[in-house]
């Protein structure tokens, strides 16, 4: 018997259905969150909550639902907010360049949904090998993972966990409804212009649950450590010495932002995967004996080149970018498993320059949307690979058949893949004049185009490119990490105060649970998070959505409110019937 084959199975009918609802409820709802904040923590929790009630709901009108079917939904649930992050990530750096009066057109739907499904199955297929090196070998921790399967064990029924979560997401819509009406831009407080101090405070209720989430090691000592050294220490210093007026120095702390993100990819790279890339990718060629799944992989990826080439990618730039697939997954696998963090763009990135590069070296020029096609391709795949890894781990935990999850997870990248083009025009179409400003900054988009045509302060990209790069290489082989994940770091870096100090915020307050309660409140504060998260998530988008199509803004309020008031009321209810 194969590895996959070990296991109960909860691949059923009722599973599947779940997962694919869930998949096009978090590839909307992603979409808005990654674009607003420029991160998005792996939707596991809030998959594995919401698969559990509604397979309790189903289990009263047919036989009993299992643990196994719960993490079979929860794990194809989340593939949709993974593809929606490799969309949102890239493709909207071409609006980027459009405004800065570069000639470039967005990519068709139909082309874009084609090089989606084929990322997302891609994703799928090489997760395969890094399973039995990552989760079975090395046993790496996979955190997501293993919260998923502690909330798919506890989750027996529509209960504590159905309440928490319904409590914050209809408390946050309410909120943030109101804030739309009321203080939709935040408010400024200037300390110091003309040396750069300002504070911009914008109340945004999901950042503070992903800080929740993320924890304070990555959240406050990382991602706000990264916001403050660069955006209250040296863009200041920079304007007191004279090098550099406070809007010149946000650039250069943006590229330098920019440098060590992508040298932190590149550094884990060439101290980890390449040392290990035979033990990985060795399997996939031993045709016998294999399931489809492991044998069909080289066949799909000359599939692959076939399909990029089609959707009009020199053939050159698809052999690049199908190659670059093979290398990047096997980073995302270990770079998920360790940190929880899965840095899929700039996996893409480092794809989309080399294959610049090698064009350039011949002679040839390759265009602007084929480079960001091939990013988005990269981008993709890496998402689904990180995810799939949790849900890997997930079933270990749980004895559920690590096939039933490959199979979920590939039906579930095909659905997404078709719809994420479709959502990401519908939030464009809301959203377009708000694109890269503090209310929808699009942070990654933003690095996605200055990485293709060209960062406004190189040395800066550079300086950061090289201490990152040897950063990540020392704790590599020194096996020593430092208290702060320089991917992170540079991240903070990037983006700046205004999410630094919401993160801060809910990374404190994790701090001080977990110290505090041990741990006792910790699955509730997770759970309360995801609400958060889907509250804002919902009620942004539905309410901008309702303004495009030409409802004026009260009255889009007056519809939207009675939505989360009901949830409220259903939320209170449960709570007694609890007591």
């Amino acid at each position: 018997m194969q590895p996959e084959e070990a296991g109960t199975s909860g691949f059923t009918v009722r599973s599947v259905s779940i997962a694919l609802v869930l998949t096009v409820f978090l590839l909307v709802i992603s979409s808005y969150i990654a674009l607003k904040i420029g991160a998005l923590p792996w939707p596991i929790i809030f998959s594995a909550v919401a698969a559990g009630a509604l397979l309790q709901m189903f289990s009263r009108f047919g036989r009993r639902t299992t643990k196994h079917e719960m993490n079979v939904a929860q794990a194809g649930g989340t593939i949709g907010g993974l593809v929606a992050s490799g969309v949102v990530f890239t493709i909207p750096g071409i609006l980027y360049l459009q405004s800065q009066g570069i000639a470039v057109s967005m990519p068709g739907a139909l082309s874009l949904a084609a090089v989606c499904v084929t990322a997302g199955v891609m994703g799928v297929l090489l997760s395969v090998p890094m399973r039995r090196v990552f989760v079975d070998e090395e046993n790496l921790p996979y955190p997501s993972g293993t919260a998923g399967a502690e909330v798919v064990k506890a989750e027996s029924g529509i209960g504590r966990s159905t309440f928490f979560l319904a409590l914050a997401l209809s408390l946050t819509g309410m909120f943030v409804l109101l804030r739309e009406m009321w203080f939709p831009a935040g408010w400024s407080l200037p300390l110091a212009p003309e040396i750069g101090l300002t504070l911009a405070l914008y109340p945004m209720p999901l950042a503070i649950g992903i800080g929740y989430l993320l924890g304070p090691k990555a959240a406050v000592n990382s991602w706000f450590g990264g916001s403050f050294i660069g955006w209250m220490v040296l863009i200041p210093l920079m304007a007191l010495a004279g090098i550099a007026a406070p809007a010149v120095g946000a650039g250069i702390m943006q590229n330098a932002g920019m440098g060590i993100v992508i040298g932190s990819g590149i550094g884990f790279f060439a101290s980890y995967v390449i040392p290990r890339a035979g033990r990985i990718f060795r399997p996939l060629f031993r045709f016998r004996g294999m399931p489809w799944y492991t044998r069909s992989t080289p066949i799909f990826s000359v599939i692959a080149f076939a399909v990029l080439s089609a959707a009009g990618i020199n053939p050159l730039g698809a052999a690049v970018a199908v190659l670059g697939v093979w290398v990047m997954v096997s980073v995302t696998a270990m770079m998920t498993g360790e940190t929880d963090i899965d840095p899929l763009e700039q996996f893409g990135i480092i794809i989309g320059l080399v294959a610049m590069e090698l064009f350039a070296l011949l002679g040839m020029q390759l265009d602007y949307l084929s480079a960001f096609m091939i990013v988005a391709f990269v981008s993709i795949a890496s998402a689904v690979a990180g995810d799939i890894g949790h849900d890997y781990k997930s079933a270990k935990i749980l004895g559920t058949k690590p096939k039933d999850i490959i199979k979920v997870d590939m039906i579930a990248a095909v659905a997404a893949g078709l719809l994420a083009p479709f959502v990401l025009s519908i939030i464009v179409g809301a959203y377009g004049p708000e694109f890269f400003t503090p209310s929808m900054p699009a942070p990654q988009a933003q690095m996605v185009a200055g990485s293709i045509f060209g960062f406004a302060h190189p040395l800066a990209f550079l300086a950061g490119f090289v201490f990152a790069f040897v950063w990540v290489v020392a704790e590599t082989l020194t096996k020593r990490h430092a208290p702060i994940l320089p991917m992170v770091f540079g991240i903070g870096l990037f983006l700046g105060m205004v999410l630094g100090i919401l993160l801060a915020i809910g990374g404190l307050v994790r701090y001080w649970t977990d110290r505090k309660y041990a741990g006792i409140y910790t699955s509730a504060g997770i759970i309360t998070a995801a609400g958060i998260m889907g509250g804002e998530g919902i009620a942004g988008l539905g309410y901008k959505s309702m303004l495009v199509a030409g409802m004026e803004p009260a009255s889009s309020i007056v519809l939207l409110m009675p939505v989360f008031i009901i949830v409220l009321g259903a939320s209170l209810a449960l709570r007694k019937r609890m007591l």
